[in-house]
């Protein structure tokens, strides 16, 4: 199979991304249980590390917009690579609350840089080939294996190695990946970054465009409930189930099972997205496929929402998430398909990024708010009904901008 240097260079970010992940991905397994060995003495100090770093990379992304429309995706990762490898060390280097603090917000800004060169290279594959279900599922998967080896194995060394020697060693990887940037080679386009349209009536009509603003209304209402709300709260449903019934699962603490189905969902992520969408390319029905799999979820979240059998409600749980995952690479796909469309691409990738951002900085914090006002079960059936309008107004758009499309080009051959 030959590739072409866009999609070379979008696979070489994803191999960047995934071993940038590990230090963060390890994080979020160890720090909840070994707290002690990183200094922390309280339970608010956790959530603070685990979340500050979502709040910085929010005003920060138009600034690293505005650093890719004058600088190549090369260099952002350069600075990107740099900032993990400090980050990562520090958390195993250090044991205090500030110090760790400052690391997990130098992580947020590398993050924000990583995050855009990847979708970027996206769009510039997905503006060669038009194949934006692929390759967006294939950039997924790629990067979120790095999740897994993070959570996964960095748990299992910290079992048999302390924790600081750990993270240290991804650090240490992390560096290994400068020679990368190296491969990633000016497109035919001349460079990797493409010329954007300054004109202000473009930017004026993308912010009046009923798509694009569909779009980032649907990346933020996502992210909200799925990488923040039900990430945050898993392990609070499943604290609140009875698995008595089952013999296997009564004795495994609620921690232990949310971290086997988060695991079990960042596996399947690598498979499930890539084949997802490069069958929505082939079949040309991207947009009913995520409209199907958001109304799909929000039937599901209805069926959590009440107490069923043990049995059936982890079932539903596990396709919720399974699901999940199938909806984030549609609407990525989505928007890596309006981007190369756009001849400002890098605003669209700088606000669709900052959009999801703040989605998932405010699920965890709304997520436990309501769940102490009015419980989980109206949560989750307000959020069942949040993502069916989410899908009425993604067919509604669909259909008027086909009808403007057949309307065009009747006067085109009028």
């Amino acid at each position: 199979m030959i590739r072409s240097t866009a999609e070379k260079n979008m696979i070489i970010a994803a191999f960047i991304t995934a071993v940038s992940l590990f230090g963060d991905a390890m994080l979020y397994a160890v720090l909840p249980v070994n707290s002690e060995e990183f200094g922390l003495t309280a339970l608010w100090q956790i959530g603070v590390l685990l979340s500050i770093n979502r709040f910085v990379r929010i005003p920060i992304h138009p600034l690293i917009g505005w650093f890719y429309t004058r600088y190549p995706v090369r260099n952002g990762l350069f600075i990107a690579i740099c900032l993990t490898i400090v980050s990562t060390f520090a958390y195993g280097y250090f044991n205090e609350f500030i110090a760790l603090l400052i690391a997990r917000c130098v992580w947020g800004v590398a993050w924000a840089f990583i995050k855009q060169a990847g979708q970027l290279l996206v769009v510039e594959a997905v503006t060669e080939s038009k194949q934006p279900g692929k390759l967006t599922g294939l950039f997924n998967g790629i990067a979120g294996a790095g999740v897994v080896i993070g959570m996964v194995v960095g748990s299992l060394l910290s079992e048999s190695f302390d924790t600081s020697s750990v993270l240290i060693g991804f650090a240490i990887l992390s560096a290994l990946t400068f020679p990368l940037l190296l491969a990633i080679k000016t497109s035919s386009r001349g460079v990797v970054q493409h010329v954007e349209n300054k004109n202000s009536k473009a930017l004026l009509f993308m912010v009046k465009d009923r798509r694009f603003i569909v779009l980032l209304l649907t990346g933020f209402v996502i992210s909200l409930l799925f990488q923040g709300y039900v990430k945050s709260t898993l392990s609070y449903w499943i604290e609140m189930r009875d698995f008595s019934a089952l013999s296997l699962l009564s004795s495994i603490s609620a921690a232990t099972l949310t971290g086997i189905l988060l695991t079990l969902k960042l596996a399947a992520d690598p498979f499930l997205g890539y084949w997802v969408g490069r069958f929505s390319d082939i079949r040309q029905s991207r947009t009913e496929w995520l409209t199907g799999s958001i109304m799909a979820v929000g039937i599901l979240f209805v069926i959590i929402a009440f107490h069923l059998q043990t049995v059936v409600w982890l079932s539903t749980l596990i396709l919720l998430l399974l699901v999940s995952s199938i909806v984030t690479t549609l609407l990525d796909a989505d928007a890596a398909q309006y981007a190369a469309d756009s001849s400002n691409k890098h605003y669209v990738v700088s606000s669709y990024s900052m959009t999801v951002d703040i989605g998932a900085a405010l699920g965890p914090f709304l997520g436990f708010t309501l769940l102490s006002v009015i419980g989980d079960t109206f949560l989750n059936v307000g959020a069942a009904l949040l993502l069916v309008l989410c899908g009425f107004v993604l067919l509604r758009v669909k259909k008027r901008n086909r009808k403007n499309e057949i309307l065009i080009d009747v006067d085109n051959h009028t």
